[in-house]
């Protein structure tokens, strides 16, 4: 049954004035109206109400009183309740809810308005002043829940509070909670507060604010300040960190200015700017400059030092730009800035550092591209820094000038007839990085320009074998070429470098032939009961073929002789262009390459242990190994490369390996130089090792596990945990039995009645060694790195990362982390016992962003001498 009512008083007249009183049977509706003008104090809108229980209306006393389910619109207004009763006289409505005979309340209040909502213990709501008196509200604000015992809700939307509380924990009982005797909230804005103090678990403590102020515009960003934290360390001294200012610039960009200052005068500055425009681009920069003093100043300890760090991604959406695509990725810092400003362990232990930026594009139904991109490449370890500023790439696709586009059948040999284009341009720097701006860095630039256009055409005469001609014209350009001669006086080559502009070229006619066959083998074991059914073994002998004529007229004068020792008859050819870029556009001389390859792989197939199924599935018992050399026909000396192995496989799918070797098949002399001499003359021995290189990595924990399967390890594990949580968090607040007795039916046991104990975690080993000895020394080094986690309960859980150097005998550097969820809350310990970043920290904090500076933190790294 819906009533319908429209209210309004008489000036001067507390009673209403006469009422009319229309009653429709069909549809049992009620409409109030009255026959006079309407007071001006009267409410603007339509109230309608309903009820699935008593609907009653008193119109001597004008009141209505709804009982079960009753719903009151007004407006935007809803309101719901068990029992509604609202004064026509006064303008006042009243809700409450009612008790079960559990005890329990139902059909609390509860209050909407557009997309503010709440619910309450008691409702009194004003429809002429849009004012409300509330009592036992709870709303939600953001990541937060807002207690409040009285709340007056105003025409503005706003609402005065008293005696309210403020927790972002949703138990029942919140674990924790800010106390706010008095408070302001500004709805999907802000929450101000007078003073106030932390809860814990009912516990009143210590620690007051003389002010609150909760942003929750969870829509809207909002300037504002960063308050610094408050800190001391042994080397720097009291200290404020990450104080300053956030700017809210729009909706797609903001920028963020913080500091760093010490008591004995370090600082450090940072600037970043996070920018996301959807369908178009997203990303960062960041931008830090410090200031690190160390010692005293007047003492030998004493320094000082500036350090700089910049980083920058920007992603491009596929859909923004068909055809051209924009992309950032740097990582660029001075090399002393992450060993005094980090706390990263990953900063401390890497050393190579890669910086991209580029740009390319393509031209749909045409074979041209174009690319280009300023890179960057770092070790911080020696400081040096190489950067390509910029480098640029054209090239045109294969084009087929003898096929016909609406051709069909069988291609003719000379329709393979193909060219391409390609032209490169690449200024380089290869300096340190305290001289990186600096005038002596163009010292250091190279720069240059090279095209090329091959023309090939590939013959097939028969299956897996192929012969190419090819013509190239190939061609460079740079800004300096070298002079080689004999210095009487110093008795030694002396190299001069010309600047200028220089150009040198050559047509490059070769041709190359390759035999790349395919040979199979297959061995089938005669039970048919094993488990290993069948092993095949693939072989890919290559053999290939390069020849480049030396031919006069070619090529423009790019080579010269010098001489080299004392007696004037040694001499040596080179190019006036070595050391440059792209090198030479052409040989001295011929050349006559004969490559060997040889790749096998090993395959079985192998029934799973327990099978059912009845099917063998394929395995890969080698993945690939694969030898190679290559011999030149017209060298005059060491005319075999070295030969050089490759393997890797995985075994037991759990152990990856793999390893790389070269062998030499020369002799060293006395001074362990190669000379052109075969080893099996001098030792009768065929090949001597220079190089090896392996690596082996495997999970102890998959190891470990036996025959267990993988989801019902996991599944037992994680049981374990959610039980032993489970159980922890049931007896809170249980009497010593029944804590005892819920442990008895949380604890899993097993068929003996044992509790088992099957906690989830993992580790991975992983091992490299690389022995070298290219001549009469050799060197070692090997290493060995673990890492993983444990998981002692679902909330808890530690993880740890160390390692052993063989070479130095020691250990790496190790970290050991505890982290436990503390619901709504968390807790973290780093601890980093061995290394140079030693120290450790500890970090209670409330997990919700809006509460990001409630924390206790102690800390003590490296800065602070053991």
């Amino acid at each position: 049954m819906v009533q319908t009512l429209v209210l309004f008083s008489q000036e001067g007249n507390d009673m209403l004035d006469t009422l009319i009183v229309r009653q429709d049977t069909l549809l049992n509706d009620t409409v109030l109206t009255n026959i006079r003008k309407p007071s001006p104090n009267a409410i603007d809108k339509l109230v309608t109400y309903k009820a699935a229980g008593l609907i009653k209306r008193d119109i001597i006393n004008k009141r209505v009183i709804l009982v079960k389910e009753a719903v009151v619109n007004y407006g935007e207004i809803e309101i719901k309740a068990d029992s509604i009763a609202f004064d026509m006289t006064t303008n006042l409505l009243f809700a409450i809810g009612r008790k079960d005979s559990t005890g329990k309340v139902i059909g609390s209040p509860v209050f909407k308005e557009g997309s503010q909502e709440f619910e309450s213990k008691e409702l009194t709501y004003n429809f002429k002043t849009r004012k409300a008196v509330v009592r036992n509200i709870i709303t939600k604000q953001a990541d937060g829940l807002l207690h409040s015992n009285f709340t007056k809700l105003l025409e503005d939307g706003t609402s005065n509070i008293l005696k309210s509380t403020y927790s972002t924990c949703d138990a029942d009982t919140p674990h924790f909670y800010i106390n706010l005797p008095k408070a302001k909230v500004y709805p999907g804005e802000k929450i101000v507060s007078g003073p106030g103090n932390l809860v814990i678990e009912g516990i009143p403590l210590p620690l007051a604010i003389p002010f609150g102020f909760f942003p929750v515009n969870t829509k809207k960003a909002a300037s504002g300040i960063l308050f610094p934290q408050i800190g001391e360390e042994r080397q720097r001294g009291y200290s404020l960190t990450d104080g300053g200012y956030y700017f809210a610039i729009n909706s797609y960009l903001d920028l963020t200015v913080k500091g760093n200052i010490y008591s004995n005068g370090s600082w450090l500055a940072s600037a970043q700017t996070s920018y996301n425009r959807l369908y178009k681009y997203s990303g960062n920069f960041s931008f830090n400059y410090a200031n690190n003093i160390n010692g005293h100043k007047g003492l030998d300890d004493y320094s000082q030092s500036t350090n700089y760090k910049v980083g920058w991604i920007y992603n491009q959406d596929a859909k923004s730009s068909p055809g051209s695509r924009f992309s950032a990725s740097v990582n660029m810092s001075s090399s002393g800035y992450e060993k005094t400003n980090s706390y990263v362990v990953a900063d401390h232990v890497t050393t190579q550092k890669q910086s991209s930026v580029s740009y390319s594009k393509t031209w749909e139904g045409t074979p041209f591209n174009f690319a280009a991109s300023a890179n960057h490449s770092q070790n911080t370890k020696n400081k040096t820094i190489r950067l390509d500023l910029p480098k640029a790439n054209f090239n045109v696709g294969r084009i087929y000038p003898l096929k016909s586009k609406n051709s069909s059948g069988p291609t003719k040999w000379y329709q393979e007839l193909q060219f391409q284009y390609s032209a490169s341009f690449d200024n380089q720097i290869n300096t340190y990085d305290s001289l990186l701006f600096t005038k002596e860095v163009w010292d250091t630039m190279d720069n240059g320009f090279k095209q090329e256009i091959p023309v090939s055409l590939q013959l097939r005469p028969f299956k897996n074998f192929s012969i190419s001609p090819s013509m190239t014209y190939s061609a460079v350009m740079y800004s300096q070429r070298s002079h080689h001669y004999w210095d009487e006086n110093t008795r030694e080559v002396v190299t001069e470098t010309t600047k200028g502009i220089f150009y040198g070229q050559a047509f490059n006619p070769s041709i190359s032939a390759s035999f790349n066959p395919q040979i199979f083998g297959m061995y089938s074991f005669k039970n048919t009961d094993a488990r290993m059914q069948a092993i095949r073994h693939v072989m890919k002998p290559s053999v290939s073929f390069n020849y480049i004529p030396s031919l006069p007229g070619l090529s423009s004068d790019m080579y010269e002789n010098v001489q080299i020792d004392t007696t004037g008859t040694r001499f040596r050819d080179y190019s006036i262009y070595e050391g440059n870029i792209y090198g030479t556009p052409s040989l001295s001389k011929k050349s006559g390459i004969v490559g060997f390859g040889l790749v096998n792989i090993i395959e079985g197939k192998m029934f799973a242990k327990n099978d059912t199924t009845g099917k063998a599935r394929k395995i890969k018992i080698i993945d690939n190994f694969g030898i190679n050399t290559s011999y030149n026909v017209f060298a005059d000396s060491i005319k075999w490369s070295p030969v050089t192995m490759a393997i890797r496989t995985t075994l037991f799918n759990n152990f990856n390996l793999s390893a790389n070797s070269s062998f030499s098949m020369y002799a060293l002399d006395e001074k362990g130089r190669v000379y052109n001499a075969f080893l099996f003359s001098k030792s009768h021995q065929l090949l001597r090792l220079t190089n090896f290189t392996t690596s082996l990595d495997f999970s102890l924990s998959e190891l470990l596990a036996g025959d267990k399967k993988k989801n019902k390890s996991t599944t037992s594990a994680n049981s374990g945990a959610d039980m032993f949580s489970q159980g922890y968090e049931n007896t809170r607040g249980m009497s010593p039995d029944q804590s005892g007795e819920q442990n008895q039916t949380a604890v899993p046991r097993d068929e003996y009645g044992y509790q088992q104990f099957d906690v989830p975690w993992s580790m991975n080993i992983s091992y490299s060694l690389n022995y070298s000895k290219p001549g009469l020394k050799s060197r070692i080094t090997q290493a060995m790195t673990l890492n993983g986690n444990v998981t002692l309960t679902k909330p808890m859980a530690i993880t740890y990362i160390s390692g052993y150097d063989f070479t130095g005998k020691s250990i790496t550097m190790t970290s050991v982390g505890i982290r436990r969820d503390l619901h709504c809350w968390e807790m973290n310990l780093n601890w980093i016992p061995i290394g140079s970043m030693k120290g450790w920290n500890f970090t209670i904090r409330a997990k919700a962003s809006v509460l990001g500076d409630l924390k206790y933190e102690r800390r003590k790294d490296y800065h602070d001498s053991y």
